[in-house]
């Protein structure tokens, strides 16, 4: 193990890979990625739907996929990393006429970011995706430069896009806590020593809020239960099917590996109460979500009813974490120098996972990430984090009402 290195980063996922990345190409390659397992991405990176779409809810957050787009692109037609980008685009499904005025608003929004969108007609729909029943539909929203990835490979391009500018990732390496003098980081202890450093970025997932604690901070976030399945294939999907998001019922459709993978956001989500689990428990630990995953297939049928028909090659068990009011939570990790975290991904780690890097290397190496992110503030919420009653309530209400009209 290396034992001493310019940053650190904790955390071998998608986040953590990508500020790996972004640090090498800003020219410092004395990085260190410490994962615990014995592969990158095999925890809630590996279990995400990997959708990529523009349609957000503030400018900061449509510029940051713009630029995830933008970047992958690259990796994938020029520098040959193949993540299985598919620039489809998204097509939003409106069951209600408050849904439809929601799209036109949203759309609207993104133009002025120069993002391009359409309002197809049934027929359209049906042409992009053959086998929904538009009989319901109200309306919709395409969105063309959207798209859709395999987040693993894609978590494995940042990592070995890092590795080939020098950047050191260790697998099976467990951390533990960290070191300080006074206030300032010293190191970052894992089970078999120290990796002497002033600067770590703690990119953890689930496993943020407990790392966070060894800093005496609360992480405004809580890991809450997330799944989707995978069906067997199935010879109607097009090649330039879209990301189909029916908002209305919180769910998703999207084509994979021959057949579609499809979740939604539950109306009583589970908390992962990660704390209390063993120190070795992963995501595949997780009990295969089959009632969570047929309430999605009902919520779909009237608009996919072929789902009610596809058999379930895989269930695909995960986790998320939430902020109270849905945001990221990144920055500078309140009273320490030189420690910096990034959590609270909120289904959106993938899409936003280039910008949240880039963020993250500016921040540890000229101390300012690039953008404004005062929203995205660890410590917005005060004191009030402190209480786990009101952080487990806060993040369930906005995970369950994920694709609620908010403008």
């Amino acid at each position: 193990m290396a034992r001493a290195a310019e940053v650190v980063v904790v955390g071998g996922g998608i986040w953590g890979l990508s500020a790996a990345y972004h640090l090498a190409d800003m020219g410092v390659s004395d990085v260190c990625v410490l994962e615990r397992n014995p592969v990158v991405a095999d925890e809630t990176t590996s279990q995400a739907a990997g959708l990529v779409g523009q349609i957000r809810s503030s400018p900061l957050m449509v510029r940051a996929i713009q630029y995830s787009l933008e970047l992958l692109t690259r990796f994938q037609d020029d520098m040959g990393c193949d993540m299985g980008l598919r620039r489809n685009g998204s097509l939003f499904v409106a069951l209600t006429p408050e849904r439809q005025a929601a799209y036109e608003r949203k759309a609207a929004s993104v133009r002025e970011e120069g993002i391009a969108t359409e309002f197809p007609s049934a027929a359209e729909m049906r042409a992009l995706a053959p086998d929904m029943d538009t009989s319901e539909i109200v309306g919709g929203l395409y969105v063309p430069s959207d798209g859709y990835l395999d987040p693993r490979k894609c978590a494995q391009a940042y990592g070995a896009l890092a590795e080939e500018q020098g950047v050191t990732i260790e697998t099976g390496a467990t951390v533990t806590g960290f070191r300080f003098d006074g206030h300032a980081l010293t190191g970052v202890e894992t089970m078999t020593g120290v990796v002497s450093t002033d600067r770590a970025i703690i990119t953890a997932g689930p496993w943020c809020g407990m790392l966070a604690s060894h800093a005496r901070h609360t992480a405004a976030m809580r890991p809450l239960r997330h799944q989707r399945a995978e069906t067997v294939p199935v010879d109607t999907i097009t090649e330039h099917m879209p990301v189909v998001r029916v908002t209305d019922v919180s769910c998703y459709v999207r084509p994979w590996e021959g057949g579609y993978t499809y979740g939604f956001f539950e109306p009583e989500p589970q908390d992962a109460e990660i704390e209390s689990k063993p120190p070795d428990y992963a995501t595949s630990d997780i009990e295969p979500p089959v009632a969570a995953l047929a309430e999605a297939r009902r919520r779909l049928a009237p608009v996919f009813p072929t789902l009610e028909y596809l058999g379930v090659a895989q269930y695909r068990p995960g986790m998320t974490s939430f902020a109270p009011d849905g945001a990221y939570a990144i920055g500078p990790v309140p009273g320490v120098d030189g420690l910096y975290i990034a959590t609270a991904c909120a289904a959106l780690g993938i899409a936003g996972s280039a910008a949240v890097g880039r963020w993250l290397a500016n921040w540890a190496i000229d101390g300012d990430p690039g953008d404004d992110l005062s929203a995205f503030s660890p410590d917005r919420f005060g004191d009030r984090v402190a209480d786990g009653e009101w952080l487990r309530a806060a993040t369930s209400e906005y995970y369950a009402s994920y694709y609620a009209i908010r403008d």
